[in-house]
């Protein structure tokens, strides 16, 4: 008799109150009752959007766990767990892509990748790294890496370019490195830039030279390091015309009582002739390497100059022709006759450095130590100390 249409009823002395359910409106009591307060065509808009949301979210949600298995399986890919063995700090790739705001400056390009310039602070504070990061993705290349990541971890010394650490959740893991200033040796050498003054080469010479040394005979008591890729592009310059040895990609630890005879993939104007033909790889073949950036010192000349002359070829014959004296800077001869003797003198260790064969060369301890020895007649005469 006191129907109650979509609603609740509640009774009270002498009458009743309809309560319409949520979503309506209306006294209940009439005929038409507790109508919705929205239209079908409404209620069905609200469930889809709501539907499409909840979807939304739940996408959201299986994308970001899809990202960190990703994540994950390129960390363990890469080697993370060996690698957290080695002590080495490992930066996320969000960290990584904030450091160089999402590589944006280039400073560097090869043949195996980019070095793009970072900070570890905000904006361009902090302290200035380098990250490399390599183009290939191939499992050779990942090896690479992984011996770059284990030579570097047993050396240290001031003038070897420091590793600081790596990012191991990229498709290609990338390598952390201190920032160099000036940027390479061959770039300076080379560049539209002022002459360096024989003082600043003789110094280059002799610390790179001191930092070869170290890496073949005190890294470590077991095993030497061999560079595998000595080039003026792989000696770094800081502010101050400090000489750093960098890239290590290419080299290798060989135990002291065995030769090392995987390929290496090196500069081809720098390598050595002996290893091209034999696939040898020794000390020696640093040092044959290292004659020619030593001549590059004395020359201000390209190992490939003048369309496609051979730098070592022209000077070593230079030298049997006693013509050594004209391929020399012109800039540092102009600095009197001393500037010239010094100059021949480090042209003549070069040569040494060339020998066709390999047991005629010096050590790299014995070419820092002849460096030296140059550079301290040269200061003699004209006065100086060190």
């Amino acid at each position: 008799m006191y129907p109650c249409r979509g609603g609740t009823c509640h009774d009270r002395e002498g009458d009743y109150n309809c309560k319409c359910n949520f979503g309506r409106k209306g006294d209940g009591k009439s005929e038409r009752g507790c109508e919705p307060i929205l239209s079908t065509a409404a209620e069905a808009a609200i469930g889809t959007v709501s539907a499409l949301a909840l979807l939304s979210v739940l996408l959201i949600f299986l994308q970001m766990e899809r990202e960190k298995r990703k994540l994950r399986e390129r960390f363990n890919k890469n080697g993370g767990q060996l690698l957290k063995s080695i002590k080495i700090k490992i930066f996320t790739k969000e960290k990584l892509d904030h450091m160089t705001n999402n590589y944006s400056c280039i400073i560097g390009r090869g043949a195996f990748g980019q070095v793009y310039k970072g900070a570890t602070g905000a904006g361009n504070g902090g302290t200035l790294v380098a990250v490399k990061r390599s183009i290939a993705i191939n499992k050779e290349r990942q090896k690479d890496f992984a011996n770059e990541i284990t030579i570097q971890s047993k050396i240290s010394h001031r003038n070897l370019v420091q590793l600081l650490g790596c990012c191991l959740e990229t498709e290609v893991p990338m390598l952390v490195y201190e920032f160099v200033q000036r940027g390479s040796l061959q770039d300076v050498l080379h560049g539209k830039n002022e002459p360096l003054p024989l003082e600043t080469r003789l110094n280059i010479g002799i610390y790179s030279a001191v930092a070869l040394a170290y890496m073949h005979s005190e890294a470590s008591q077991r095993t030497i390091v061999l560079h595998g890729d000595v080039k003026s592009g792989n000696i770094l310059l800081d502010e101050d015309f400090t000489p750093k040895v960098s890239d290590f990609g290419a080299s290798r630890l060989m135990s002291m009582d065995k030769d090392h005879t995987n390929w290496v993939i090196g500069d081809r104007s720098y390598i050595d002739p002996v290893y091209m033909k034999t696939g040898l790889l020794t000390d020696k073949s640093d040092v044959y390497s290292f004659g020619i950036v030593l001549l590059e010192l004395v020359t201000r000349k390209k190992a490939r100059y003048d369309g496609n002359k051979s730098l070592p070829l022209d000077y070593v014959k230079a030298t049997v022709d006693g013509m050594a004296r004209e391929m020399l800077d012109k800039e540092i001869v102009a600095g009197g006759e001393e500037n010239v003797k010094c100059l021949e003198e480090v042209g003549r260790i070069a040569v040494q450095c060339l020998e066709d064969e390999v047991d005629d060369r010096p050590t790299m301890s014995k070419v820092a130590e002849k460096l030296k020895e140059c550079k301290t007649r040269w200061m003699e005469c004209h006065g100086k100390t060190e």
